[in-house]
């Protein structure tokens, strides 16, 4: 009965650290990323893979930019200096599919909807972002994390995924401090 007990315990703890911790870190997390957010012309099936196109040539060249920045503030200021280069960027990849289409890009802050890349979820917030919108921006857009670069790692629609574990790891830090092997004796 103690063991049970004991064991209800320590469930409880960490369930309560966990949310704590979760509930400390939802304010910075809006404040630690910087996302990129390319919005298509039309929901047309041929403006949509413009749209992956573009967002695939933007990834590739902020990968570049970005190799060694170590914070979001960072990150933006990076991004911010890199506009036209990003504007460049899509430009020609909308130029060489034969297409005329106009190209806004700018970074600020953005409402973004709870999202899911895989398994891993950003929660409904205002974030930092990276915003191309190509021609009059009313079609379906793609999202991904630019800083830290989650979206880099996978050049999937999906983003990131769990699924793969050279892609992410998550870890229960209240776990990894209790000493291995560790047992919990009752006298």
């Amino acid at each position: 009965m103690i063991k049970k007990i004991i064991g209800i315990i320590i469930i409880l703890i960490i369930i309560l650290t966990t949310g704590i911790t979760m509930a400390e870190q939802k304010a910075p997390l809006a404040d630690g990323v910087l996302r990129l957010h390319v919005i298509a012309n039309s929901d047309n099936p041929a403006d949509q893979a413009l749209k992956l196109q573009v967002k695939d040539e933007v990834v590739k060249m902020m990968r570049e930019e970005f190799a060694n920045v170590k914070e979001a503030d960072e990150a933006r200021k990076l991004a911010i200096q890199h506009i036209p280069e990003i504007k460049k960027t899509a430009e020609s990849v909308i130029a060489d599919q034969g297409y005329s289409y106009p190209v806004s890009v700018y970074v600020g802050e953005c409402n973004f909807p709870t999202k899911a890349y895989g398994n891993f979820v950003l929660p409904q917030g205002r974030y930092q972002a990276v915003r191309v919108v190509i021609g009059e921006g009313k079609g379906k857009n793609w999202w991904c994390v630019l800083f830290p670069p989650l979206c880099m790692v996978s050049s999937s629609d999906k983003g990131i995924s769990l699924a793969n574990p050279r892609e992410a790891k998550v870890s229960f830090k209240c776990l990894e401090l209790i000493p291995r092997g560790a047992k919990l004796v009752h006298k």
